[in-house]
Formats: structure tokens, sequence, C-alpha cells
């Protein structure tokens, strides 16, 4: 048995579940005579940001005709030999929390509607992961409880979370307007992922970034909304929480949670350099310096180290090709770790869909047990399903 724990779709019929007045503002997707798909015209695209880049649809892998046409997916599934996946959006060139928000909702319901009905199709083979539109907090939400009545093992999100006052995004974590929808995901045993949505207004897009080449030298977003969710107390008030990281690479796993504990256990609230209080005072109540965040935000948060949410909250999509997973196997277990192909995309991540399930299994730095949670026990117990 082995559960594709990171894959994309494009239902044809995504935005036909909506009001005419909405649909018309909806994206259309363009197909060639041999079915694929082209372009996605958006006449309710959200305005340009200046200064941002986002990418032109349709996005990575469309040229395969599996991201859009379920039995040509079906058949290259049998062929790899993987019987069950969880089926997440498409998401470039066309999603973004800057869409408006009835607009967003709208859009995020119609495509999970199509989602539903395909799962429903492929019975027992497609678990689809539900799209929701976070710009729109109390319809997340909704959206939420409508998906877990209807089957949906999880639900996905953008690591950044642009708003029009803020464009170029901050980590979803940082934001508690949004704290309500991941409430509702650890009551309702939901587990949340993680994805990059390549809709251009990230942080990467700021000039520091441009012209300097910074780059070179931050972390990336996903590792920043990763600390966030540590650093914010986002998992101490919800610490039954869930989270998947696609895509963001086993080699940084052990050397991020070391660093974090590290510096942890260092953090001095009330040091005074030479000139003056450093910015950590800010995470100490009883500073004598000015506080430049609110006192609910300066209480330290951290109940445990950040390795404990690592082990405890954290599971990753793996890369099979990737010469450092077996590290992170070695720190974590094998029980945080989740086969993915990234099917169909051709990104670094989803280069080698067609050959990861021989390179798991030709690789011997694992037990063949070690390879079994990875290929589908995990995945089984952290989403419920059924084997």
């Amino acid at each position: 048995m082995i559960i594709d724990c990171d894959c994309h779709f494009f239902p044809r019929d995504a935005f036909e579940h909506m009001s005419d007045s909405l649909r018309e503002r909806a994206p259309r997707l363009v197909y060639s005579a041999e079915n694929v798909l082209v372009d996605i015209e958006f006449p309710g695209r959200p305005e340009q940001v200046p200064g941002t880049t986002p990418n032109s649809p349709p996005g990575s892998g469309a040229r395969y005709v599996g991201m859009s046409d379920m039995g040509r997916r079906v058949a290259d599934y049998v062929e790899l030999g993987i019987e069950r996946q969880m089926m997440l959006p498409q998401f470039t060139g066309w999603w973004s929390y800057l869409i408006e928000p009835e607009l967003g909702t709208a859009m995020a319901h119609s495509y999970n509607v199509a989602a539903a009905s395909l799962a429903a199709e492929q019975a027992g083979t497609i678990h689809p992961v539900a799209l929701v539109a976070l710009q729109d907090v109390d319809g997340a939400v909704a959206e939420l409880e409508w998906a877990h009545v209807n089957g949906f093992r999880a639900a996905v999100l953008d690591h950044t979370f642009p708003v029009r006052e803020h464009p170029y995004g901050t980590p979803t974590a940082t934001h508690r307007e949004t704290w309500p929808f991941f409430a509702k995901c650890e009551e309702l045993g939901v587990p949340v992922y993680f994805h990059a949505v390549q809709h251009g207004h990230r942080m990467v897009n700021l000039m520091n970034y441009q012209v300097d080449g910074m780059d070179l030298f931050t972390p990336s977003e996903p590792q920043m909304n990763l600390v966030a969710m540590i650093t914010s107390g986002l998992l101490d008030r919800y610490p039954r929480l869930q989270v998947v990281h696609a895509e963001l690479g086993a080699g940084r796993i052990r050397p991020m949670a070391e660093a974090l504990d590290d510096r942890y256990h260092k953090l001095e609230g009330d040091y005074e350099g030479a000139d003056g209080f450093n910015a950590i005072t800010r995470r100490k109540l009883g500073s004598n310096t000015e506080q430049l965040v609110e006192p609910e935000t300066i209480a330290e948060k951290n109940e445990h180290a950040p390795s404990h949410y690592f082990r405890e909250n954290f599971s990753w999509t793996i890369e099979t090709e990737e010469p450092a997973l077996a590290d992170g196997v070695a720190y974590l277990g094998a029980k945080r770790f989740l086969f993915a192909t990234d099917y169909p995309h051709d990104d670094p991540g989803g280069s080698m869909k067609f050959r990861d399930v021989e390179l798991l299994a030709a690789d011997d730095r694992f037990t063949e047990d070690q390879k079994e949670q990875m290929r589908w026990r995990n995945a089984a117990a952290l989403f419920g399903v059924a084997i």
C-alpha cells in the first residue's frame, strides 16, 4: 500500500458550483485540443501589487493531461503502484488571499464540491484536501465544517498571509485573527497542510531581497511560518493540532530544530548591550525598555523547547531522492514522514514523480518497517484513512 500525500489536480468543473453573479468573476480554464490546461482567465483577479511577481497560469505540471483528466491520472497511478492520493488543489496562477473575500470563499467551496464529486467517483482512492479562503476566517471555518462532514481528511493553507494593507505577506501563523480556524481544525481533528501558493505576494519580493540578495541569507518563508507557529504560542494554544509541511526539505529539519533549541535555552530576556536593550527584551514582561508589541504578544510563549513541536505536531512530505532524508528520519523517527510525488508538477520537488516509488524501495538506508511507515502507515493514522 502507498498513499501519495502531496499531489495536485484541477477539476474541469472547479468553478461551476457558484452563483451566476460570482461565477462571472471566477477563473475560466482554457484547454488545448490535446486536453492540456494552457491558460486561466480570471476576471476577478486581484489588482496587481507593484513590485510583486506572481507566476503566470497555468503553472507547473499543466502539460500533463493527468492534471485535469482523472482517467489519465488513475492510469498513471496504477503504473506507479500508488493506491491512494491525498489530492490538493493546483494553485498557480489564480489562488491568493488577496481575492475579494466573498468571491474567494465561493471559489474555494466550488472547488471543494468538484473535488468531493471526484472522490465519490473514485471511492476509496481519492482523498481530497479542502481549500479555504482564509481572508474570510468565518467563511473558512464554515467551509472546514462542511468539508469535514463531507469526508475531507485535511485542509490546506499558504504559509504566507498577504492582505491588501500588507501585500507582501507575513507568516500565516503570526496573524491571530486566523487562529479560530486553527482552533476548529484541532476540534475536528483535521490536519493542516502548509503548501506554497505561488501568488507572488511574498516577502522575497521586498526590495531588500531584490537589491541586497537577502534570499542567500535569510530563512525561507516556509521556515519563518514554521517558527512562527512555535514562537507565537499557536501550538501551545492548540497542542493537538497536526501540521503537514509540504516540500520543505528534510535537510532543514535537524539543523533548524537544534538551532532553535539552542537559542531557546540560552535566551536572556533582560540583556542590555552597549547600545541599550536588544530586541530580545520584547519577549520578556517587566523589562525596563519600551515595548514594541502588545503585552500578550510579549509574554513568553513556548511551554516546551522547539524540538518538542517538531516531534509532536509536525509531519513532513518526503522527496525520496533527497540525500538528507535519512538524517531527518534518524532525528525524528520515520513516523513523522509521508510519501509524496508532487504529481504532476515539474518543479524540483516533483521532477522525480515517476521514480519516487522505486527510489524508496531501493533505498538501503531505511528498514522495511520504516519504508512502510512512510509509504502508508503514517498517513493512514494521521488522516484517519481506513485501509
